[in-house]
């Protein structure tokens, strides 16, 4: 489905188009599309189970402990335990901020590095040129 979607958007679309925002646009839509049906599968459930597991390990540590265990573990809420325990370390130049730092920080990196791996083939279309060009 997405491949028809890229090809009637670069072919039929695309070419019928004057104005260059709009062009800007179908570009994205191209890109967007690509993306859609090349994207691997959703890697959400396992890394909130990695980071659920890296803030188990860091329970005892006073960053953690006012955020760490939630009442549930859905993404949003491990997410935002996450957010809450690297924002506290930030500040913080003593061991529990070393250990929230060398610890937790590094797989929330890692995530990051991962999915702009992924993502990163959506640069050119936003910059509005055709994946292929």
């Amino acid at each position: 489905m997405w491949r028809s979607v890229e090809a009637t958007v670069r072919d039929v679309l695309l070419p019928s188009l004057a104005d260059d925002w709009a062009r800007v646009t179908a570009i994205q839509l191209v890109g967007m599309a690509r993306f859609a049906a090349t994207r691997p599968p959703d890697p959400t459930a396992a890394r909130v189970a990695e980071l659920a597991e890296a803030l188990d390990r860091l329970r005892d540590n006073p960053i953690v402990a006012p955020n760490w265990p939630v009442s549930g573990t859905t993404p949003e809420a491990v997410l935002t335990a996450v957010g809450a325990v690297l924002a506290g370390a930030v500040a913080r130049r003593d061991a529990a901020g070393d250990e929230v730092r060398a610890q937790l920080r590094p797989v929330v990196r890692r995530h990051l590095d991962e999915d702009l791996a992924v993502t990163g083939m959506l640069m050119p279309s936003f910059r509005g040129q055709l994946p292929d060009a």
